[in-house]
């Protein structure tokens, strides 16, 4: 391990997570199931996938070479011996493959005893897998429509089994077999460079080992930005900064700024919810990335003010929406310092055409009570508050969330001297309020109304009802008080369920009827320390920290058991964990 201030690589868990790091759009991955996916519709063996991370391959099997160990003419599955950030060591047979970076779109391979085969993996619809000679030490590969890869010699032989043209049927047998084998001496070098356009060889290559050393001084370097944290949470920490560092791609495409994927796994792609939770996770580290992070959807925000539902480097996703949860994140990053300077002018405009989007094309029985189209526009997709009213919802989490918005809204017009633009959204603020309290509050709960005949009701108990605690003090003492006795029946000792385990509606693994789920967890703290508890709001975050170290960085926590679910390395988990850490032990800290 590599330790540089006070931040230090930590093991990497292969079949969590993938190997990859910042600014890359390429993985080394353990496909552990025999399929892929599920929904997809292709079968792959289980084993170390290289895998391309690009929007284009969003849903779809990412990976693009099965990596296998090659011992004369047989293949052996490798093995993972250790795997930190800047170094990957595989053995396989009685040798060894150790990979590193040299930059953020080549990956580096070493052997020793042993060769390697990269055997095409990548679902070719268009059968258009090539693979073409440069020269003696290098082979371009373009391995499907939009993949393309140089395959370089540095030390041993490298041959490739391929036809310069394919033809057949598409996915057939005829796949594309790439062979590094060592040299005399048993040692081979090899690169593996992935490419959008046209291939520029380099003139010279660092070598091995001052390429990881290279690879793990930045890591650290931009790790120990971040606040150090007391020692029982030093290595959760540092394995969080870390997972965010990786999950982050450079600029490309239509990205015009480094962006966090929620996860390099299958969630390979921002969410226009998620990645406000990476942005304040990232704010106490690196501001600009945070910023970055908040700015992605707004600059690639419709002519008519809607944020894509979700956005890579290929395009955007317009069939669903995210909740408007960025006036409150605008808030959090003015607190932490992580706005720059002309930020607020920058951003301005834009809050306010999102904020006239919901109130323009989501209202449509004109209630003046903005509704959700479907769940997954809620961010809590499939969640039980929804089950009684069907849709279109107006849910208390929304109108909620619009009230912080317009205050942030007046706030920031103030800040930029825009008078009677900040009285316009106060007074608007006050009136979504009102409609909070007289349609979404039947005296005992919260409820969803259904637009167009108002239908209403408070179905399960799930946590979409504790979300509107953020409004703190705006809310009257009785409603407060009642809401805040609710929270009790998701608590868990993990953290915040998303339907209570008493609820006959819960499901241990039922995505958001039932598991904990970092950012509604980190929302409900938020809401309760508005409300002045806390001490109860400390209590829960210190119950996620732990379900964390236990767990990692999943996507969410069975709610009885704190197990982690589904897709093992998230970034707002990992985001989440360090404001908390943060927060917490800042109280702490403070006499």
């Amino acid at each position: 391990m590599i330790a540089v201030g006070h931040f230090e690589e930590q093991e990497i868990d292969l079949s969590g997570a993938p190997w990859s790091r910042r600014g890359s759009y390429m993985t080394l991955s353990m496909n552990t199931d025999t399929r892929d996916h599920p929904g997809r519709d292709h079968d792959i063996e289980p084993g170390l996938y290289l895998c391309d991370v690009s929007g284009y391959r969003l849903w779809r099997w990412n990976g693009v070479f099965r990596v296998l160990g090659l011992v004369g003419d047989d293949t052996v599955q490798p093995q993972v011996r250790s795997a930190t950030p800047s170094l990957l060591v595989l053995s396989a047979g009685d040798g060894t493959i150790e990979v590193t970076w040299d930059g953020s779109d080549t990956m580096r391979f070493r052997v020793r005893g042993v060769g390697m085969r990269l055997v095409q993996s990548v679902i070719d619809p268009l059968d258009s897998a090539l693979a073409f000679p440069m020269n003696d030490n290098a082979w371009r590969l373009l391995m499907g429509e939009d993949t393309h890869f140089v395959a370089t010699r540095l030390g041993g032989t490298l041959t490739v089994d391929a036809p310069r043209v394919r033809t057949g049927a598409s996915d057939t047998d005829d796949r594309k077999v790439v062979d590094f084998r060592p040299d005399v001496h048993g040692v081979g070098e090899f690169a593996v460079t992935q490419y959008e356009t046209g291939y520029a060889a380099r003139a010279f290559w660092l070598p091995f080992d001052e390429a990881r050393a290279a690879v793990a001084l930045e890591l650290a370097g931009w790790a120990d930005g971040f606040p150090r944290i007391s020692q029982d949470l030093a290595p959760t920490s540092d394995a969080a900064a870390a997972l965010l560092w990786s999950n982050t791609v450079g600029p490309r495409g239509i990205l015009s700024r480094p962006g966090v994927l929620m996860s390099k796994n299958w969630m390979h792609a921002i969410w226009s919810w998620d990645n406000c939770f990476v942005s304040l996770g990232v704010a106490g580290g690196d501001p600009q990335l945070a910023w970055d992070q908040f700015m992605l959807p707004f600059d690639l925000q419709a002519p008519d003010g809607m944020l894509a539902d979700v956005l890579h480097d290929n395009g955007r996703l317009w069939g669903f929406c995210k909740p408007p949860v960025h006036g409150w994140t605008l808030r959090g990053l003015l607190a932490a310092g992580a706005v720059p300077e002309g930020g607020l002018a920058e951003v301005y405009p834009r809050l306010v055409a999102w904020t006239e989007w919901w109130l323009t094309y989501r209202d449509d029985d004109g209630d003046g009570l903005v509704e959700y189209s479907h769940g997954n526009d809620s961010g809590q997709d499939n969640s039980t508050a929804f089950d009684a009213t069907g849709f279109p919802a107006a849910g208390p989490d929304l109108s909620a969330f619009l009230v912080v918005q317009m205050d942030v809204l007046a706030e920031v017009a103030t800040q930029l001297g825009l008078d009677e633009e900040a009285a316009r959204w106060a007074t608007r603020a006050d009136h979504q309020l009102g409609l909070l309290l007289s349609l979404l509050w039947d005296g005992e709960h919260f409820v969803v109304r259904r637009g167009g005949d108002g239908v209403s009701a408070h179905a399960g108990a799930s946590q979409l009802f504790l979300l509107p605690l953020m409004l703190g003090e705006r809310l009257p003492v009785r409603v407060r008080e009642r809401v805040l006795a609710d929270v009790a029946a998701n608590l868990t000792p993990y953290g915040v369920a998303s339907e209570s385990p008493e609820s006959a509606l819960y499901e241990a693994d039922g995505y958001w009827r039932g598991p904990i789920w970092a950012p509604t967890t980190y929302l409900v703290i938020d809401g309760l320390r508005a409300c002045g508890q806390r001490q109860l709001a400390d209590d829960i975050g210190r119950r996620f920290l732990d379900t964390v170290r236990r767990g990692g960085f999943a996507e969410n926590f069975e709610a009885t058991t704190g197990r982690p679910l589904r897709d093992r390395g998230y970034s707002w988990s990992a985001a989440v964990f360090l404001m908390l850490a943060r927060e917490l032990e800042s109280e702490e800290s403070t006499p």
